[in-house]
Order: structure tokens, then sequence, then C-alpha cells
């Protein structure tokens, strides 16, 4: 039987979202900090499973990028492990069967697209229509046309990420239509309250 599921609204996604490229750097990084959302983007399974339990149980929502993570696959039995050690609230993927996976496992799923052409964005979009993720996320989210296309296309909330490292960026990417941002640059994440 398939868990209950919550979806994402719209008004929940931060503004800024810290998207960690290892465990260690978001441990570090919000200390101190409110709860939030934080992606992690990757590391091994041991720390990812680790700091998103300690995330989860400080009241962080936490997505965990399956398809870098180290050590578990992004099939069924993965999803399965991760939900149950590491209590994320949902997972990031580009894969269609990771999406469906985390759905029947309760499990939030943001479903990356990558405008690098229009067959890129094509195929991403005819996958969101065919799983119909909880939000998707489309890198690199300094290209406000795109963001609008692809806003323009979809049914649930957009997350632009990649290659944001300014405040005018992360303006540009909202008004575009994003309704937050994933972010890597620390400067960004600590100066969040400016858009608030």
């Amino acid at each position: 039987m398939t868990p209950q599921r919550e979806t994402i609204r719209a008004d929940e996604i931060p503004k800024i979202i810290f998207a960690a490229r290892e465990p260690a750097d978001v441990l570090a990084m919000l200390a101190g900090m409110e709860p939030s959302w934080v992606f992690l983007l990757g590391g091994s399974a041991s720390e990812v499973l680790g700091a998103s339990k300690l995330l989860s149980d400080r009241g962080f929502s936490v997505f965990v990028h399956v398809d870098m993570l180290r050590g578990i696959s992004n099939d069924s039995e993965g999803m399965r492990l991760l939900a149950s050690f590491g209590h994320p609230k949902g997972i990031i993927t580009t894969h269609p069967s990771a999406v469906n996976a985390a759905k029947k496992l309760g499990l939030l799923a943001i479903e990356r697209i990558f405008l690098l052409d229009s067959l890129s964005v094509e195929s991403g979009l005819r996958n969101v229509l065919r799983t119909k993720p909880d939000a998707v996320e489309v890198l690199p989210g300094v290209l406000p046309e795109q963001i609008t296309k692809v806003a323009d296309s979809i049914d649930v909330p957009l997350i632009a990420g990649g290659l944001i490292t300014h405040l005018d960026q992360v303006t540009a990417a909202l008004k575009a239509g994003a309704r937050g941002v994933s972010t890597s640059s620390g400067s960004l994440v600590a100066g969040a309250e400016e858009l608030r």
C-alpha cells in the first residue's frame, strides 16, 4: 500500500535553498540557522544518511539528490533504505523511475530538467507530464526566458538552480516564474533574509 503523501505547495518553497555538495558543507553552514529547506547533492551513503537524519530531526526539510548519492542506487530498494534511515522529506532526480519509486514510498519528488537545448527541455517536460513530480528544478537557473517557458508549461512549482551566485540572479529567476532558487553560495544563503 502506498503511504499517504503530502505535496509541495508553491508558497512553502523558500526563496533561497542551500544546496550542499557534501554533507559536511551543510552541517557547518546551517549551524544556528532557523530550519528551512536543504538540498544534499552528493556524498557517501553513510554521510548523507547521517546528515539527512540529523537535519530532519532538527526540523529541516531535506531533499537528497539520489542520482549523486554514492553507495545507494536510485531504484526502489535504494529509496526504501534512504527513507528508512535518512528520513528526508524528498528526493531530487533526473530519472522518472526514481520519481515513481519515491512517490510510492510517500517521499516528495523534485524532478530536474537541464536547459541545455530545445530537445533536452522537451524531453524533460514530457517526463514531468508522465511522472507528475511534486516540483521541478531547472538548471542552469540563470536563464530567465527558459525558466518562464518551463514554468508556463507545468502545473507544479518550479525551482531554479545552478550557477546562481548573486542576488540579482535570484531576483531574475523569481521574476521569471521560479518559486525559489537552490544555490551552493553560502553568502546568498546567509543573506536570504533580504528576500523575505
